[in-house]
């Protein structure tokens, strides 16, 4: 009797922690597309635990339009089916910041798609017809009131009028005042939206949690985003001043246990990196979110930062002495694999050559730092970043660092990065890998796209793998310290 009273303790304790266990379990999706012509059908899925990744299934469906997949989830997960696109011809008006109204027409692509909430263990069952998808949707199962309200919410506020506003009309329309009071309102309608359908309908409590701060986060990103995106759209300088940035005063942030799900934690790093920028706080980044967060929420953070800052100091707080293992866990299964770019392991050996075919090594640059830029000739962001890059090299030209610019154009095309190179006449180190080399750096740096910037220290070890891009200011203020 006594063990079985300390196993009830220890349930309601956890109860009322906000944790949710469940054992990993198949959950079945079933179903029929009717007016379905045959081909591939894909469902995409992301647990709303923090670390998840998004996995993807696909299935050859036949004429019939009758599916089943079967996955292994041990945590609620968001998936999506996606059928296809039907073209469609697209008019609204909205109003601009002067009061007028504009109409306008457009020929878009609409995606064929259905919305699912799915818990471990469950089954749902998806009848669906093609081209009229919000008219015919049936969903049959346990759950389905959670996978209707997803359904129902995108329809409501996430079609190609909203997509519009949201994406890029306000942004060039709406003077600050006005932008706010659309944010405000789209917040609140979707806010009433989900007070209404959770009295109408049996919503998960997990669900209702989500959406309320998915609706809440999505309106602090929004205002947080306006300024950029206005000036990018209008190209008019536009800085908004600290009267603006007031509301980053009042912002809330999760401090419960509950699965948060992928797209809050992306708010969430958004709104510290911009508040520490706008604080002109000297302190390193991974300090100055102890201001804001503490306990499992700020490691949980930590544990997201890591995607995108994988950093000795940062992975260091998931070592033995972490007070969150199963966290710990977590992030060694998946990291480990990028442990060799932490700071002070040696750059992987590569062999470059230059324009005239000569081999270099980095023991050709030892006794100096190196700044590498991995581009190639195809990629417009790479080409973005060298007018940058050749201020960086002129600016340090007497400091004891070199500019290593590294090619990753495939066999076929290195004639073109030669004569890019010298019709360009770019300066610092340009040199190219082949294939292998080029895997061999990849993996090394876990590199999923370029530009990718890295600094090497005067021993040829790694400084920091994932470096700020030539055109960020934070860049000079790293080279200034380590070249002191």
């Amino acid at each position: 009797m006594m063990h079985i009273k300390k196993l009830l303790l220890l349930f309601c304790l956890l109860m009322g922690a906000g944790i949710t266990y469940a054992a990993k379990g198949k959950t079945t999706i079933t179903g029929k597309i009717t007016g379905f012509k045959g081909g591939v059908v894909s469902l995409s899925y992301q647990a709303y635990t923090v670390l998840s990744t998004m996995e993807k299934q696909e299935l050859e469906v036949g004429p019939d339009g009758e599916f089943r997949f079967d996955i292994d989830i041990s945590a609620p997960v968001r998936a999506f089916f996606m059928f296809g696109s039907t073209p469609v011809e697209e008019k609204f008006t909205l109003t601009k910041g002067d009061g007028k109204d504009t109409t306008m027409t457009t020929g878009t692509n609409r995606p064929e798609m259905v919305y699912l909430y799915l818990k471990p263990k469950g089954k749902q069952h998806v009848e669906v017809t093609m081209g009229d998808i919000q008219k015919t949707l049936q969903i049959t199962g346990k759950n389905h009131a959670d996978s209707y309200y997803l359904n129902q919410e995108d329809w409501q506020f996430n079609q190609y009028r909203d997509k519009h506003l949201k994406n890029y009309f306000a942004y060039v329309h709406y003077d600050p005042l006005r932008y706010q009071a659309y944010v405000e309102e789209r917040k609140s309608e979707r806010s009433r939206f989900l007070e209404q359908y959770t009295h109408e309908h049996k919503v998960s409590k997990h669900l209702r949690h989500v959406s309320e701060w998915n609706i809440y986060t999505d309106a602090i990103m929004a205002r947080l985003l306006y300024p950029s995106m206005r000036r990018n759209y209008r190209q008019d300088g536009y800085q908004a001043d600290t009267v603006y940035y007031s509301f980053l005063d009042s912002v809330k942030v999760n401090t419960t246990r509950a699965d948060k799900g992928i797209a809050y934690f992306y708010f969430l790093d958004y709104f510290l990196k911009e508040s520490h920028r706008l604080s002109g706080s000297e302190k390193d980044y991974i300090d100055y979110v102890t201001e804001k967060l503490s306990d499992r929420p700020l490691y949980e953070y930590y544990a997201f930062a890591l995607q995108s800052n994988f950093k000795r100091k940062l992975y260091d707080k998931f070592g033995s002495a972490s007070p969150y293992r199963d966290l710990a866990k977590k992030v060694k299964e998946k990291f480990k694999d990028m442990e060799g770019m932490l700071e002070g392991n040696p750059a992987p050996l590569l062999t470059m050559q230059d324009t005239s075919g000569n081999a270099f090594t980095w023991k050709d640059w030892k006794g100096k730092y190196i700044y590498i830029d991995l581009w190639a000739t195809w990629c417009g962001p790479c080409i973005q970043e060298i007018p940058s890059l050749q201020l960086l090299e002129h600016d340090y030209a007497d400091r004891n660092i070199v500019f290593v610019s590294i090619s990753v154009d495939r066999e076929k095309d290195k004639q073109k990065w030669i004569n890019f190179v010298r019709e360009e006449q770019l300066g610092g180190i340009q040199v190219w890998v082949d294939a292998d080399n080029h895997k061999r750096i990849s993996q090394a740096f876990q590199i999923q796209q370029i530009p990718r910037f890295i600094v090497l220290d005067d021993k040829g070890q790694i400084v920091d793998a994932n470096a700020p891009r030539p055109s960020d200011k934070r860049i000079r203020t790293m080279l200034n310290k380590l070249l002191r």
